[in-house]
Formats: structure tokens, C-alpha cells, sequence
């Protein structure tokens, strides 16, 4: 009977033993799954702002025509770093989701408060500071132009309404993705309410139509469908592929490292293909080939993350985890730069026979120029935009 009643309590302590330590082996590997996929969310994030820049430094600054092959490479770079904006609008609604998944105890209002502080504040902050920079070096020296840095101008960038008003572009093109952003951030709640009831499928199917729908009726009322006058509507599937992929992260931690895969990989690499067939071929490629774009830049995105992270130490994902976090505003910043400091100060950079390559190191000392600057910015926005929601917050309540 001793022995029996020994043996019963030993099962008990193997049995309980076991099921505490596979418990901490499922917790561990999904910390570590949890690990894995933010360090190849930040890289991509911080990749896609580093091409974001690029892109912009040789769209915007002059380069003479010198050697054929490195203005090809030039202008080739600067093609496929442009596409990399369509990473930040399947970010950010695989961003919305996971955070609003992880919340146990989710408010709207709160939500709302902290994209105003996080996210408006920031931006209007930097447009004011520019519009009245630009002004003030006007009249210290008159070839710096001010004629797009009207009143106006900066009514409708602070309302981003700038979107509708074609004068204002000039003043700075790189932010034609703010009135989008938010606009995508307004609907973030009823594109919610569908993949919770409907599912990711029919979201990313309604969402498809929603898009198409209104690119397709744009161009039969003759509105523009580029960049400048974007409508939130044509990056709406854009959006809710990333929460679909959010939600997807949730359930599975591991799931956006099952993405970097070789197979996936090559399917990036065909879909990348037919949008650019789509841009060569058809009529109207290039008005509705972006869904295509944004898969085939995340998927080849993130398996170069993948191979990139398991080689380099940590100190290199450490920089990209950095490089990250600014990203916003480093995306906030450089326009401003490469526009009224850069281009008048580089003007003698188109008589240089190579200025194609040097024009691609510059563009990567200016990404290195504005991430400093960002780091620089961030604490002093760091701390008004606390003390601003503090205030927000008490106001409200």
C-alpha cells in the first residue's frame, strides 16, 4: 500500500513536471517566433524607409547625363526604391491589427488620441517649421524659391486636403502619403469589423473592389490616378492585405517568418514581374499594378531580410531595429532636406561626367545624414508629443 500510494505521488510530480516544462518550451519557442518576427518587421520597415529616401534624393536632385551605364544603374535604383512605399501601406494595417489584437482592453478613443499625438502632431509640427524656414530664407536670399510656400499651401497640407490642390505639390511631393495614410487610418474601423465577422478573404475581395472600383471611376471622370492626387481608396487593398497578415501574426507568431521562404521568395518574384509586364503592355498597367508591386516587394523583402538577419550579428539588427523606430520621422525630415538644403547647395553637381554614381553615394550619406537627425529630433517630439497627450487626455476626460 506505501508503495503504491509512493508511486502514485511520483506520477503525480513526473506528470506535473512535464506538463509545466512543455509549457515553457511552447512559451519559449513562441517568444522566440514572437523575436524573429520583430526583428524582420523593423528590418523591412527600416529598408523600406532607407529606399524611400534614395529614391527621392535621385528623383529630385539633377544628374547630368554621364556614363550610360551609371546613369542606367541610376535611374534603375531609383525605379525599384520607389515601390518600396507600397511596404508602409501593408505595414501599417499589419501594424493596426497586431497592436489591436494584443489589447485586452482596446479604446477607440484612446486610439484615436494616440494617431493624433504619435502621428499628426509630428507632421504638422514639421510642415509649420518648413513652410516658415522656407519664407524666412526667401527673403535672406531670393533664389531660394517661396512660391509654393504660400498661406494656402500651408492650410491645405495641415487639413490634408493637399491632395486636391495642385499648386501645393511642389512645396513638398514626398508627402502625397499623408492624406492617404490617415484616410486609411479612418477606415481602419469598419475594414475591422469585416475581418472579424467576414473573415480575411472576403475583406481582401471587398477591399479589392473598393479599389479598383474607384481607380476605374477616377479615370472615366478624367481624376488623376498618380501619386499626387492619391485617394485613400486606391491603397485600401494595400492596407488590408497587412491586416490580414496582422491577424495572421497573432494567431501564429511564426507566420510572417514562414513568408521568407525561397518559394515565397520566387512567387515576389513573379508577381514583381507582372506588375512590371502590366507597366510595359498594357494600356493602363500602371494605374492598377500596384497590388502586385506591394506582393512582390514584401515577399522578396522579406526573404532578403531573412538571409541578411541570420548572417549579420546582432549589432546589426540592433541598427535596423533603430532604424526603425525613426523611420517616421526620418520620412517626416527628408523631403525638406533633399529640397531647400541639398538642391541649392549641390547645383554644381550636374557639370561632374560620373555625377550618376556619386550622385547614388551621396543619396546614401543623405539617408545617413537624416536617420542622425531624426535621433536628434526624437527625443524633443518625444517629449512634447507626452505632454500633449497628457493634456489631450485630460481635456477629454
Amino acid at each position: 500500500m506505501k508503495d503504491s500510494r509512493v508511486s502514485n505521488s511520483t506520477l503525480f510530480y513526473l506528470h506535473f513536471s512535464c506538463k509545466f516544462f512543455l509549457k515553457l518550451f511552447a512559451f519559449l519557442i513562441a517568444k522566440n517566433n514572437r523575436e524573429k518576427t520583430t526583428a524582420l518587421g523593423n528590418m523591412i520597415r527600416g529598408t523600406a524607409i532607407f529606399a524611400v529616401v534614395i529614391h527621392h534624393w535621385l528623383l529630385f536632385v539633377p544628374r547630368a547625363n554621364g556614363l550610360p551605364v551609371s546613369q542606367q544603374a541610376a535611374n534603375l535604383i531609383e525605379t525599384v526604391a520607389g515601390t518600396a512605399v507600397h511596404l508602409f501601406f501593408i505595414l501599417s494595417g499589419y501594424g493596426l491589427t497586431l497592436s489591436y489584437l494584443r489589447s485586452p482592453t482596446f479604446s477607440w478613443s484612446y486610439w484615436a488620441k494616440r494617431r493624433f499625438v504619435k502621428i499628426v502632431f509630428p507632421y504638422m509640427a514639421i510642415v509649420t517649421i518648413t513652410f516658415l524656414l522656407v519664407n524666412i530664407l526667401h527673403i535672406i536670399s531670393p533664389e531660394v524659391s517661396a512660391e509654393s510656400a504660400s498661406p494656402i499651401t500651408l492650410i491645405v497640407y495641415l487639413t490634408f486636403t493637399r491632395n486636391f490642390y495642385s499648386p501645393s505639390w511642389l512645396f513638398n511631393p514626398t508627402l502625397w502619403f499623408m492624406p492617404v495614410i490617415i484616410g486609411l487610418y479612418i477606415l481602419f474601423p469598419p475594414l475591422l469589423v469585416i475581418l472579424k465577422k467576414l473573415g480575411p478573404w472576403r475583406l481582401l475581395l471587398i477591399s479589392a473592389l473598393v479599389t479598383y472600383f474607384s481607380i476605374t471611376l477616377c479615370l472615366a471622370v478624367d481624376y488623376p490616378v498618380e501619386h499626387q492626387p492619391a485617394l485613400p481608396f486606391f491603397f485600401v487593398i494595400e492596407f488590408s492585405l497587412g491586416m490580414c497578415l496582422g491577424q495572421a501574426s497573432y494567431r501564429n507568431p511564426a507566420y510572417l517568418a514562414k513568408l521568407a521562404k525561397f518559394s515565397m521568395f520566387f512567387i515576389g518574384i513573379c508577381s514583381y514581374t507582372i506588375s512590371w509586364a502590366m507597366t510595359r503592355y498594357l494600356a493602363v498597367g500602371s494605374v492598377y499594378n500596384d497590388l502586385f508591386t506591394a506582393i512582390g516587394v514584401l515577399l522578396i523583402g522579406l526573404y532578403a531580410c531573412r538571409l541578411v538577419l541570420e548572417a549579420a550579428g546582432q549589432w546589426f539588427k540592433r541598427a535596423f531595429d533603430l532604424l526603425s523606430k525613426q523611420s517616421y520621422y526620418m520620412y517626416l525630415l527628408h523631403g525638406p532636406l533633399i529640397l531647400f538644403a541639398a538642391i541649392p547647395m549641390l547645383k554644381w553637381l550636374e557639370i561632374l561626367p560620373l555625377n550618376s554614381l556619386f550622385s547614388l553615394f551621396l543619396a546614401l550619406v543623405c539617408c545617413w545624414f537624416v536617420f542622425l537627425l531624426s535621433i536628434g529630433l526624437a527625443w524633443p517630439m518625444g517629449h512634447l508629443t507626452e505632454r500633449l497627450a497628457k493634456v489631450m487626455i485630460k481635456v477629454v476626460d
